[in-house]
């Protein structure tokens, strides 16, 4: 009788349906004899399935451990000195490993066990009596789509890894080397083209979250996209890796991989048309106008259990207590608010203000750009001009971020959200500090606090976060029909998702210039959602080494009038002098691009390392 040798499919078991992705409370072993006896433990052993693999890039489901991946492409602060993200930003992705991780900022080994584990379900779940075949094809669909979004994510931070087409033995060969990226990518949407033509096309409301056809074929959709950009579409690698370059790049520049990305996300828009998904819009503004009710809208999409416009989601909805950490990793490092504190004293987002790098991509309400302060200047600006500038943004950043001295937006009214209730850092230790400038005051707090994926929460503690939401197809479609030579299918596809965040048309079509528009429109659109450190990097940015995933790191200063009524929390009123400073300088080198593999899987002789490490 073969035994499971890890925990998780044991641990599985716990679960219920009626528990779905809920963390489960016991580990151990189990034949397989057990949990393929019945429906109820074999879809407890799916839902396990699930929270392993769609955690893959948030805190708890990535190397670093500690803090997000925006805060090593500069979205956010690097966090404490304890944190993996403090420490790469400090010295680079690393083959030991940071913060508990195997290696750079992801965990190469737990990828490889849970694709394991889907396939054993995958290739027992015929065991089951009591399910029909019907049923069993499903979840055979859904785990081979699971598999291929583990895949896609070895892919984009990697390149060529082993293909692994079932569960190993312990008689089995285990010595795969890396495959290139020319196997790899076929291998990849052919299991996403096979998991499509059994997933329904929507489930019903009792299984919100699972595979569908649509998040097949946005896996799919984003695999391809991936394999058209410059990175990996390309003639010379990054870096040269000998006779392995083709496990970093294709070997040739390919305009017809855009062809493939276009024609895989126009899939994902006719599905969506058949499953009810739509762009939340509800401002009825129409295409090429701007939507009055942006901040509701882009709040909604961000944020809301279960929208219109989510594709596939990661339900984390429970607040689950393990050990000293009292909730989930994912809230520690991405609620920012006074429910955090009070209740469960978290400070795992100290040092993550919200850098100026990133701020300075939000444009203006009315599309015009924001003068924001710059280095070098001879003068602090005036407290008045913050409090202009934050009245003239656009929605987004209202609804992503609690602005220095301002009530946060998204939750009206609460106490845990306004700007009394906001404690992490403070900002009274900027009172009567204007002799500092152009320093830094006192730390890593930047011009606020983070608020998207909370619009509306109250004093819910946990999210969902977004895998696939349909604006990302919409800028997928408007970067490739760019890079294809379309600049009018661009537009239209771009506008969708800017006009819907309040924004008048873009009428660029300078195919430069706009590619330009569309990285700063991905962005801002999926800032937090851990999109920028990957697009960055397979964009190649020309300054990536420059205030994006490297170099110098900026943060909003204030200095605070030094008045007894100036006190704690203090108003935007009461602002004196502001300004714009370097708070710290992050590491980046061209090896960056890719992530390295663990020298313990180097030093077994059946792994080549990506180039620089």
């Amino acid at each position: 009788m073969k035994k499971f040798i890890t925990i998780f499919l044991a641990a599985g078991l716990a679960c219920s349906c009626n528990l779905f992705l809920e963390k489960p409370d016991t580990t151990g072993t189990v034949d397989q004899e057990a949990v393929f006896s019945s429906e109820k433990n074999a879809r407890a052993a799916l839902m396990t399935c699930y929270r392993l693999v769609l955690r893959h890039g948030w805190p708890g489901g990535m190397g670093i451990g500690h803090s997000t991946l925006g805060a090593i492409s500069g979205e956010v602060g690097r966090g404490s000195n304890w944190h993996g993200s403090y420490k790469i930003a400090q010295m680079g992705l690393s083959v030991e490993g940071v913060d508990g991780s195997d290696a750079g900022a992801d965990h190469y080994g737990n990828s490889w066990t849970y694709i394991r584990e889907c396939y054993i379900v995958r290739e027992n779940i015929d065991k089951v009596k009591d399910m029909s075949q019907e049923q069993k094809d499903v979840i055979k669909a859904e785990l081979t789509a699971l598999i291929a979004y583990r895949y896609m994510g070895l892919m984009i931070r990697y390149g060529g890894v082993p293909i692994v087409k079932g569960s190993f033995s312990a008689s089995d060969d285990l010595s795969a080397g890396r495959a290139p990226l020319s196997e790899l990518v076929p291998f990849i949407t052919g299991l996403c083209d096979e998991a499509a033509a059994k997933l329904p096309v929507r489930w019903d409301a009792a299984n919100t979250g699972r595979m569908t056809k649509g998040a097949a074929l946005a896996i799919k959709a984003r695999v391809l996209l991936f394999a058209a950009r410059p990175l990996f579409n390309s003639a010379t690698p990054y870096l040269d890796n000998g006779e392995h370059n083709d496990l970093i790049c294709f070997g040739n520049e390919d305009i017809e991989r855009w062809k493939a990305a276009i024609d895989a996300n126009e899939a994902v828009l006719s599905w969506a048309v058949d499953a009810g998904v739509e762009l939340v819009n509800t401002g009825g503004a129409g295409e090429g106008r701007a939507n009055p009710k942006a901040f509701d809208d882009y709040g909604r999409a961000t944020s809301v259990p279960s929208n219109e416009e989510i594709i596939l989601a990661y339900k984390l909805n429970d607040a689950f207590k393990y050990g000293y950490n009292p909730i989930d990793p994912i809230v520690n490092f991405i609620n920012c608010s006074r429910y955090m504190i009070n209740s469960y004293n978290r400070f795992d987002t100290d040092g993550s203000g919200i850098l100026t790098n990133h701020l300075e991509k939000y444009w203006a309400a009315d599309g015009s750009e924001i003068a924001w302060p710059k280095i070098g200047e001879s003068m602090p600006h005036p407290g008045s001009e913050w409090i202009a500038k934050v009245g003239s943004i656009e929605a987004r950043a209202r609804a992503d971020i609690k602005f220095g001295g301002f009530d946060s937006e998204n939750n009206p009214g609460d106490y845990r959200w306004q700007n009394a209730g906001w404690e992490r850092g403070g900002y009274a230790a900027d009172k009567g500090k204007g002799s500092v400038f152009p320093n830094p005051i006192n730390g890593e707090r930047g011009c606020g606090e983070r608020t998207k994926f909370y619009y509306h929460a109250g004093s819910r503690l946990w999210f969902e976060p977004p895998l696939f939401r349909l604006a990302e197809t919409h800028l997928n479609l408007a970067e490739a029909y760019n890079e294809y030579g379309n600049s009018t299918e661009a537009l239209r596809h771009l506008n969708k998702v800017h006009n819907r965040a309040g924004l008048p048309a873009v009428t660029e079509t300078d195919q430069e210039k706009l590619r330009a528009i569309i990285q700063r429109e991905c962005a801002v659109e999926f800032f937090q959602e851990n999109h920028r450190y990957f697009d960055a990097k397979h964009w190649k940015l020309p300054d990536i080494a420059d205030g994006v995933c490297g170099g110098p790191m900026r943060m909003l200063q204030f200095n605070i009038k030094n008045e007894d009524t100036a006190t704690w929390p203090y108003a935007a009123r009461w602002i004196d002098t502001w300004w714009d400073s370097v708070v710290y300088e992050s590491f980046w080198n061209n090896a960056m691009y890719l992530e390295p593999f663990p020298q313990t899987e180097i030093n077994k002789g059946t792994t080549t390392q990506n180039p620089g490490y």
